[in-house]
């Protein structure tokens, strides 16, 4: 599998990336005095591909929640939610399956994703009129 998987990722050219949909709520704004300490939590959601004659079509869900913690750590709240879907197009001579798949959702596409995933959340957050938050670096573990 990793040599087929190697022959993908040298035949693969990424085509284009676009937003094909977003929507993000404010919750509350940062109240430091009561909640001095912030959680994120980031995660990839669904990932779905459709294949043409000479293309690859991976839709990429991506979620973001901020909240902040209590003094104490018992209370939480939602401060920002921002939910998104990606459309990214790609071209490779080698045929993808799903076993190819599931390693290229995990190693790839996370790397492809990240800087646009980073400007969409630091846009909305500001459009929200919140604090702008940067996206920390991505690190992929094998």
């Amino acid at each position: 599998m990793e040599k087929r998987y190697g022959e993908f990722i040298n035949s693969l050219e990424l085509l284009d990336i676009y937003l094909g949909s977003a929507q993000f709520k404010r919750h509350a704004f940062p109240d430091p005095e009561t909640f001095p300490e912030v959680k994120v939590n980031f995660s990839a959601g669904k990932s779905d591909y459709k294949k043409s004659e000479d293309e690859l079509y991976v839709d990429q869900e991506v979620r973001f929640l901020l909240e902040d913690v209590s003094v104490d750590r018992k209370k939480s709240r939602k401060l920002f939610e921002l939910k998104g879907v990606f459309t990214l197009i790609y071209h490779s001579s080698v045929e993808m399956d799903d076993e190819l798949f599931d390693l290229f959702k995990k190693r790839n596409i996370p790397v492809n994703l990240h800087p646009y995933v980073r400007e969409l959340i630091h846009n909305s957050m500001t459009r929200a009129g919140l604090p702008s938050f940067v996206l920390p670096t991505l690190k992929i573990k094998r």
